[in-house]
C-alpha cells in the first residue's frame, strides 16, 4: 500500500514514456536525431560500420527519449534508417551491434565522457526535486510534473533512471509542496479565524492554481469527511475553500450591484422620456 501510493502511472503509461512512437513523423525524427558535424567526427573514430551505427544510435537515444539502449526496447525502422543514412552505413548493420553487450557499455562510457552526460545519483535526485518544487506548488498534476522532471534531467544531461524512480521523485516532491501549502494556509490561527472569517493570509508563496485546486477539493467533501485528514491539511483545505468562497461572494455582490444600477438607470431614462413627452 505504501509503495503503491508512489506509483503515479499505469503500466501502459510507463511504456509510452520509454518508447519511441512507431508513427513518429519525419519532422520529429529530424528534430531529435540530426547529427552535428562534431557528432559525425566522434562517430567516425569507430572502426567498423556496426560500431559506428551503434554508437550513433546510443548518442541519439540519450537525446530522445533520454534512456539507454538497454531501456529502449524497440527502435522504429524509420529512425534507424535516418541515423544510418547520415553516417552512410547500412541500417542492417545494427543487428550485429545489438549482440555486443560489452561494446555497448564501452560506448556508453565514451559518450558520457565526450558529451558530459552523467548518471542519476542521490545528488541529482535532490537537485531535480528542488527544481521541481516550484512547479509542484503551481500544479499537482502527475503527468505534468513527470514530464517537467524528465525535461529538466535532459537539460542537465542526466541519463534518465527507471520510471519508478522518477515517479517516486515526483510523488515526494508533490508531497513536500502540499505540506508547504498546508503550513502557509494553516497560519490563520485555524478555527478562531475561520469562525470570524478573518482570512487575511499572505498567499504570495502559493500559486493561484494550487489555491483553486484546494478550494475545489474542499467543495467536494461533506463536513464529516474532513475528520480523516491530519490537522494541517484539514485547515488548509478549509481556509482555501473559504478564501475562494469569499472572493466569489464579493464578485457576486458586485455583479448584483451593477445590475441594480443598470435597472435604476433604465427606469430613470424611461421616466425622463415620459416627462419630456408630457411637456410637449
Amino acid at each position: 500500500m505504501y509503495l503503491r501510493a508512489r506509483e503515479l502511472l499505469t503500466h501502459e503509461q510507463r511504456i509510452d514514456f520509454m518508447t519511441i512512437p512507431a508513427d513518429i513523423s519525419e519532422w520529429e525524427i529530424a528534430t531529435s536525431y540530426t547529427l552535428s558535424p562534431h557528432d559525425l567526427e566522434v562517430i567516425k573514430r569507430r572502426r567498423r560500420d556496426y560500431n559506428r551505427l551503434g554508437f550513433a544510435v546510443q548518442l541519439c537515444l540519450f537525446r530522445f527519449p533520454g534512456w539507454t539502449l538497454s531501456d529502449v526496447k524497440e527502435i522504429p525502422k524509420s529512425v534507424l534508417r535516418f541515423i544510418a543514412n547520415q553516417i552512410k552505413v547500412d541500417p542492417l548493420e545494427f543487428q550485429s551491434y545489438a549482440e555486443r553487450e560489452q561494446t555497448k557499455h564501452e560506448h556508453m562510457v565514451e559518450i558520457r565522457k565526450e558529451y558530459g552526460y552523467k548518471n542519476f545519483s542521490v545528488r541529482e535526485y535532490r537537485n531535480i526535486s528542488s527544481s521541481l518544487l516550484s512547479h509542484a506548488m503551481e500544479n499537482e498534476n502527475s503527468m505534468y510534473l513527470i514530464r517537467t522532471a524528465i525535461e529538466e534531467m535532459k537539460k542537465r544531461k542526466i541519463i534518465l533512471p527507471a520510471m519508478s524512480t522518477i515517479e517516486r521523485l515526483v510523488w515526494q516532491t508533490r508531497h513536500r509542496a502540499e505540506q508547504k501549502i498546508y503550513k502557509i494556509l494553516s497560519r490563520s490561527q485555524r478555527l478562531e479565524y475561520v469562525k470570524k472569517l478573518e482570512l487575511s493570509i499572505d498567499c504570495n508563496d502559493i500559486h493561484p492554481n494550487r489555491l483553486l485546486q484546494l478550494s475545489r477539493l474542499g467543495a467536494r467533501y461533506e463536513p464529516h469527511s474532513f475528520r480523516r485528514f491530519n490537522e494541517s491539511k484539514k485547515y488548509a483545505i478549509l481556509v482555501a475553500y473559504l478564501l475562494n468562497l469569499s472572493q466569489d461572494l464579493i464578485d457576486q455582490a458586485i455583479e448584483i450591484h451593477d445590475r441594480q444600477i443598470m435597472i435604476l438607470q433604465s427606469k430613470g431614462r424611461k421616466a425622463q422620456e415620459e416627462m419630456q413627452r408630457q411637456k410637449r
